[in-house]
């Protein structure tokens, strides 16, 4: 059996550096990359006040996090998406940004956008991407404190 190669899930670097552009993230805002991988592409892009990581595989569980940061920021394994995204929305004062496939998106429709909206963060932005080692498209999810009315939803099941 061949092993895997680690790299093919890790954010290529200049797509990073890239969504992290576009992330309302300010000089003075601490940030946590919520699971920082081996490769510590997200973290290692930051510019920030403070910066702080999570990674399993280094002993430091997100899910074990409990200091407030103004924003959470990364790529989480796309099966917890929305358990990061949970998570993320309990510890961030400004902001929470996540790279996520279609799984992901699709994990925090609609009712759990209803559950950020009671946190008071609200989807603001959408941002599309491609890799060429991923399968598809990927979607940088930027939640905000401020209300943003581009996207709607409606909880309700049609039969």
């Amino acid at each position: 059996m061949t092993k895997k190669d680690i790299t093919f899930h890790y954010t290529n670097p200049k797509m990073a550096e890239d969504l992290l552009n576009i992330t309302p993230i300010l000089p003075t805002d601490s940030v946590l990359d919520a699971g920082s991988g081996k490769n510590k592409v997200w973290f290692n892009k930051l510019s920030c006040r403070k910066k702080y990581e999570c990674e399993i595989q280094d002993g430091v569980n997100f899910y074990d996090w409990n200091i407030e940061v103004s924003w959470v920021i990364g790529n989480p394994p796309f099966h917890e998406g929305w358990k990061f995204l949970d998570k993320a929305s309990q510890i961030a004062c400004k902001g929470v940004a996540f790279l996520g496939n279609l799984n992901f998106l699709n994990s925090c429709l609609p009712s759990r956008l209803e559950i950020m909206k009671e946190r008071k963060f609200y989807l603001s932005r959408i941002h599309i991407v491609q890799d060429k080692r991923w399968f598809g498209r990927y979607y940088y999810l930027i939640f905000t404190r401020y209300p943003h009315d581009f996207i709607t939803w409606n909880t309700e099941t049609y039969k």
